[in-house]
């Protein structure tokens, strides 16, 4: 069930053409820049986007330039565990790691302790309306969630064709805080 449906999904993404995934990125990106949690926030963790996800690399180096610590995960594969670490150099700080996804070189980053997270912009596949996402099925992101400090926020980032009513979900699936999109901002029901 959820492995039909992430792939449903994910050639939804995939049909979309280069100024789609722009001009929505840039709508989301100003949308979560202006979320308080955001504003408030000292230390943000996101991820470095590929395949069609909501681009992340200009919210990056504004939140930079606002002064904020970044972090991006860096995948330990056989542990199935994500490593926050520093962002400081979109161009030459980054490297190609586990799944071809981009991650800061660990030569070039600092470790970041995950309870000094204040904000994590997660990606999915998909989110239903209650806030649940369904990941890419490797459950990295559930377990990494599950260690944050209460008051963290967790914000999920997609396209409005990634909502639906509902999405497969189970026990261990983590519901977010907010999921910003280019025409909406989710929170709980």
């Amino acid at each position: 069930m959820k492995k039909e449906f992430r792939k449903k999904v994910i050639n939804l993404r995939k049909e979309k053409d280069k100024d789609f995934i722009k001009h929505n990125s840039d709508i989301i990106t100003e949308k979560l820049l202006q979320l308080d949690c955001v504003k408030n926030a000292k230390t943000i963790m996101l991820y470095l986007d590929f395949n069609n996800e909501v681009a992340t690399d200009s919210l990056i180096n504004k939140l930079i330039n606002l002064g904020k610590t970044v972090a991006s995960p860096i995948t330990l594969k056989e542990e199935r565990k994500l490593i926050p670490s520093q962002i400081t150099d979109l161009e030459n700080g980054i490297q190609y790691g586990a799944y071809n996804i981009r991650e800061p070189k660990p030569e070039c980053s600092t470790t970041i302790d995950i309870k000094d997270l204040d904000v994590v912009i997660v990606p999915a596949v998909a989110y239903d309306k209650g806030c649940y996402r369904l990941g890419y099925g490797g459950g990295f992101y559930d377990r990494f969630l599950e260690n944050l400090r209460e008051d963290a926020v967790t914000v999920g980032i997609a396209f409005d064709l990634q909502i639906f009513n509902e999405v497969p979900k189970e026990d261990h699936d983590a519901q977010l805080d907010y999921i910003v999109t280019e025409s909406t901002i989710l929170t709980p029901k």
